[in-house]
């Protein structure tokens, strides 16, 4: 029997560095949790090891500076400047800290705007962030596609900020950051991009952007929870103010002085102490990253996507499937999302009878991921197999009814 013969995306060298410790598994769910990094472990085990022989030596053998490091190789990754990316707390926290840093400085300006293809936490922040005195106007889009019509309307001399998700978390619609940007910049907004699902997947137009966070436990295999980080555009980093300061973006953080004075540099965004094992622990993926190119990893995601929609053409769209992300891949991530009514049940069967992991998002859609320094196109095919058989013969309606606590 020969072996059936997968073209090559140009980055299939670096599978072997992550952990596969199922060879049977297909994961598509690295938009989500990224694989772990081999390297990974052995830096846990010497971290660990650190913690027990130099204890509370060790902020002074190299821990106080991870967060700043490690900050400017995600720099690299995103195209900002050195010294303009940290790493801190969640997404979340990072988000607030800058929606908040960014509308005390928008004084006069009494609207935010953003779209109903934000990731929901973004969109609670900004309601509580809004309070009584902003309106957050909730640009609608078709589900699908950013709307960008709608949004370019409603920049005008009252917006304080615009804030999105560069990659829709549910469709992986990809927005044109720099258009964006520009257009804010005209009418005097501030601009503050998501890129949970941009960094380490699309290379991104960050110029001339005010503000942008991220996490770092997706495309970027930082680990379970690892820290996220933000960027702030070097002119306005002594402009605004940490609305959490805390004692590690003081200036002095050791003088414990009773009133704050911020460090002028990116630290001053900083709260409290580090996760510093977690934090670290987001060095390898980074590497990775950086070892391939995000042009390379562009590319390698252009040819796995293009693949699997070509396949859903040939094989799912008369099988009661969707296409629910953008044809187009200069307006997609690196996931796509497929419709059908019983999607749940779907994705339970592929996870439990065939090994294949997505994800599942409300209402319909089931999320594959594509993570091109693990990915092959041979995980695409076997995916699109599995779906085929799985409608085929009905065995998804053994997880009617379904309720995974995690999906």
């Amino acid at each position: 029997m020969t072996m059936q013969a997968f073209p090559a995306h140009g980055l299939e060298d670096f599978k072997d560095r992550f952990a596969h410790p199922d060879p049977d598994l297909t994961y598509l769910d690295g938009n989500s949790l990224g694989r772990m990094p081999l390297a990974a472990a052995d830096l846990a085990a010497s971290l660990v090891e650190g913690w027990a022989v130099d204890l509370i030596r060790g902020w002074n053998l190299g821990w106080m500076d991870v967060s700043a490091r490690l900050g400017n190789k995600v720099a690299k990754i995103i195209g900002v400047p050195q010294d303009t990316v940290v790493i801190a707390d969640s997404t979340s926290v990072n988000l607030y800290k800058l929606i908040v840093a960014g509308l005390a400085t928008q004084k006069g300006r009494s609207t935010i705007v953003t779209d109903d293809l934000n990731f929901p936490s973004d969109l609670y922040l900004l309601q509580q962030a809004a309070g009584d005195t902003h309106d957050l106007k909730v640009v609608a889009s078709n589900g699908v596609d950013g709307p960008v019509e709608g949004l370019l309307a409603a920049l005008d001399e009252s917006v304080a900020l615009i804030t999105l998700s560069a990659t829709a978390f549910h469709s992986g619609y990809t927005y044109d950051t720099r258009a964006i940007t520009d257009a804010a910049h005209a009418v005097g907004a501030m601009v503050l991009w998501d890129l949970s699902h941009t960094a380490g997947s699309v290379p991104v137009d960050l110029s001339g952007a005010d503000l942008a966070v991220g996490c770092c436990y997706k495309n970027l295999n930082g680990g379970p929870g690892a820290p996220a980080f933000l960027h702030v555009r070097k002119d306005l980093i002594e402009r605004l103010e940490n609305p959490i300061q805390g004692w590690m973006g003081h200036e002095d953080m050791f003088a414990f002085s009773h009133e704050f004075s911020a460090t002028p540099s990116i630290r001053r965004f900083l709260t409290g102490t580090p996760p510093l094992i977690s934090m670290a622990l987001i060095e390898p993926g980074l590497d990775l990253h950086l070892e391939a190119g995000g042009d390379r990893v562009r590319s390698a995601s252009v040819q796995l996507t293009d693949r699997f929609v070509a396949a859903f053409d040939r094989t799912l769209s008369d099988r009661g499937f969707e296409l629910l992300s953008p044809r187009d891949h200069r307006h997609r991530g690196s996931h796509i999302t497929l419709g059908h009514r019983h999607a749940l049940a779907i994705d339970q069967a592929l996870i439990n009878d065939y090994s294949v992991i997505p994800d599942f998002r409300p209402s319909n859609g089931i999320r594959f991921g594509f993570a091109p320094l693990y990915n092959t196109m041979e995980d695409v095919d076997r995916a699109i197999a599995a779906l085929t058989e799985i409608t085929d013969t009905g065995s998804w309606q053994r997880y009617k009814g379904a309720t995974p606590r995690v999906t």
